[in-house]
């Protein structure tokens, strides 16, 4: 069997068996994988310290069908906000879960991956929720499954209020094509989406770790879009999915969506 080197975000890890973990990776060159790291829950296992959620690691796999192993990895980073603060754990948990619904196995993406990094690295200076949401908005464009915003996805007419949005189309429905009983789709939330959904990652990182709670200037938040963008997001990924995320229910206990 094929012996493999990647660059690997740990997005999932369980235990299986008396002394293994079956983790779910997120790699640069091999696209997402499920692996065995055998022996990793034993106290000298050198796997120990990487097969863990959130960890950033270079890796040696041993290329398998569904299932790969990892033979070897060195911790390229931890994000200690991720690991520590129940609150960032578990909007990280729903990125992260998110990105293993939405990416398919064994198909390369760098871009991705990359983006993943950003978010991960955001995670550790700013607001969990608003980084999740944000995330959430540029995976499935990263995935081309973004909300059509630009046009009616009925009969093609530009963006002009009143709009509604139209969970099963995938888009925004103009004055003529939407139904009474949809709900009302502003410029302002459409704006604030696609604010969310072009975020530059580097720009929103603040080297004062004093403000690291507070959204940069170049990104207002206001609470009713905020809301609005949120209940819009999880109807959509229902709707895709034909069920909520399992982390979602993480987050409630927290008191958050």
């Amino acid at each position: 069997m094929a012996r493999r080197s990647a660059e690997a975000l740990v997005l999932s890890a369980r235990n299986w068996g008396e002394a293994d973990k079956m983790v779910s990776l997120l790699t640069r060159e091999c696209g997402r994988i499920e692996a065995a790291a055998f022996g990793c829950r034993r106290p000298k296992s050198a796997l120990a310290a990487g097969m863990q959620v959130f960890s950033h690691l270079d890796v040696e796999l041993t290329e398998g069908g569904r299932v790969w192993t990892v033979r070897q990895c060195s911790l390229k980073g931890r994000y200690r906000r991720l690991s520590e603060d129940l609150s960032a754990m578990a909007y990280g948990s729903f990125v992260a879960e998110l990105a293993l619904e939405l990416f398919p196995e064994h198909e390369p993406d760098p871009d991705a991956f990359d983006r993943l990094l950003q978010i991960f690295h955001a995670f550790e200076e700013r607001n969990p929720r608003l980084v999740a949401l944000a995330a959430a908005y540029q995976l499935l464009a990263l995935a081309g499954l973004a909300l059509h915003m630009e046009s009616c996805v009925h009969c093609g007419a530009p963006f002009a209020e009143p709009m509604s949005v139209d969970i099963g189309e995938g888009g925004v429905l103009c004055a003529d094509c939407r139904k009474e009983d949809m709900p009302l789709f502003s410029a302002d939330l459409k704006e604030f989406i696609e604010k969310l959904t072009t975020l530059d990652w580097q720009a929103f990182l603040s080297p004062q770790k004093e403000a690291s709670m507070r959204p940069p200037a170049s990104l207002s938040v206001k609470k009713q879009e905020l809301f609005a963008a949120e209940s819009l997001l999880l109807a959509y990924l229902r709707a895709l999915f034909g069920r909520p995320l399992r982390s979602l229910a993480f987050i409630a206990q927290l008191g958050g969506v």
